[in-house]
């Protein structure tokens, strides 16, 4: 037992004075916890700012929340929080059913949409965007989802994309894979927003569909996915991006269906022989075989 004590309770000098240290900063340390308060004073933080903000939002929900006057000419003050979901100035609202896709500018107004609201529509419809269903104009970031319960009841978008019979006889109209947007491919039975992003960075890769069997090259697209989309597309080869391969250099000249090495062959040829005068002289470098051939030829021309 005394050795026991010995090992674990007798200290040398340097340990005696390291202990006497940490005894003395521990003391420290709760002085200044006990006694910080008293003479330490943190500064008051200023909520005025704040403050302001928050009567600004609330006034703002006020007004938009604010039942409108049986009156037409009633005033609304713009919200300066919101842009977006408040109609301009001293405009009459009215409802009507409409057809939001290439709508005038006066119509949207009549429906309460704000010049900002309506450019943005327009810039859309101006880059090929189309509403293919209702909910499509909700995706419109600036159209908030009060406003577009108060518009659903409202919109009428004719389907144009589902079969209609007209004397007898059975007319689609079908989207083209080559300029077709996501939102137009999501209207098709079959392809949802995964296969349609894939669609679209797929034709990137290519430059364009050359054919609907393509599709197959997607991952797990099968037979039957695109038996029962078939009806429903088209490819209008007149988009395909073609590329010269008497200009194009290696990187142009990359694409799916070369590997580099193929890429590389077909640049050497030309550097060693000259300009090709048919797309079918690529078949000397060797490398292109039969099946590669005719999966480039499309892409390609000589000038």
């Amino acid at each position: 037992m005394k050795q026991f004590f010995r090992d674990y309770f007798i200290f040398n000098k340097r340990e005696r004075n390291g202990i006497f240290v940490l005894l003395v900063i521990i003391l420290l340390l709760l002085m200044y916890l006990t006694f910080s308060d008293k003479f330490i004073t943190s500064p008051e933080t200023d909520f005025t700012d704040f403050k302001k903000e928050i009567e600004i939002l609330e006034a703002s929900a006020n007004i938009e929340a604010g039942t409108k006057s049986k009156d037409s000419t009633s005033f609304r003050k713009p919200n300066p929080l919101n842009k977006y979901t408040i109609a301009e100035e001293n405009t009459a609202i009215s409802y009507f059913k409409f057809n939001p896709n290439q709508l005038p500018t006066t119509e949207w107004q009549k429906l309460g949409l704000t010049s900002k609201q309506i450019n943005c529509i327009k810039k859309y419809e101006a880059k090929g965007g189309e509403f293919l269903k209702k909910e499509d104009l909700k995706k419109i970031y600036i159209i908030s989802e009060k406003m577009y319960k108060t518009l659903e009841p409202y919109i009428f978008i004719p389907k144009k994309n589902e079969a209609v019979t007209i004397k007898n006889k059975t007319v689609i109209n079908k989207i083209d894979l080559n300029s077709a947007d996501s939102i137009q491919l999501l209207s098709i039975k079959g392809i949802g927003a995964f296969y349609a992003k894939a669609i679209i960075r797929y034709r990137k890769q290519l430059g364009g569909f050359t054919s609907k069997k393509q599709l197959l090259e997607l991952w797990k697209f099968d037979n039957d996915k695109l038996q029962a989309l078939e009806t429903y597309i088209t490819i209008d080869t007149s988009k395909i991006k073609k590329i010269n391969i008497n200009t194009c250099s290696t990187i142009e000249l990359k694409h799916p269906y070369l590997k580099w090495n193929v890429v590389n062959a077909i640049i050497n040829y030309r550097l060693q022989h000259g300009n090709y005068i048919a797309i079918s002289e690529i078949r000397n470098t060797d490398l292109v075989d039969e099946e590669t051939f005719y999966k480039i030829a499309p892409y390609l021309i000589v000038k």
